[in-house]
């Protein structure tokens, strides 16, 4: 019975399969942390495409709306210049000088009413 004991020094069984364990063990460990790196930067990338998305959404709308407020405003100008010429039978030179006045004062109401708004406050 003796015969089928192992002593310790000759147990490269147990000393190679320890030897095993930790190989493996650490490179399970590396692979499942670039696993989780990667998830992590798929993850980051989805949500900067979501974020991306959005704000160029948001751009092409502000974009959009004030192209149309522009073509508007030109259509407004348009007539009241033919108001002025065809109901008040002003010349056209007159037409024009008298809309161009009127947005000229306009412009200087707003500018004079945005100058008064209190300066917002400083950061220190």
């Amino acid at each position: 019975m003796a015969e089928n004991q192992l002593t310790p020094g000759d147990d490269r069984i147990r000393t190679v399969a320890r030897d095993d364990d930790w190989t493996s063990l650490f490179a399970r460990a590396v692979d499942d942390l670039t696993r989780i790196v990667h998830s992590e930067f798929r993850l980051l990338v989805a949500g900067m495409k979501t974020v991306l998305d959005e704000e160029i959404d948001r751009v092409l709308a502000f974009l959009v709306t004030g192209v149309l407020m522009m073509v508007g405003a030109l259509c407004m100008i348009a007539a009241i210049i033919m108001f002025l010429h065809e109901f008040l039978l002003l010349p056209w030179w007159q037409s024009f000088g008298i809309t161009a006045l009127a947005m000229f004062a306009i412009a200087v109401v707003i500018r004079a009413m945005a100058s008064r708004r209190p300066a917002s406050p400083a950061i220190t």
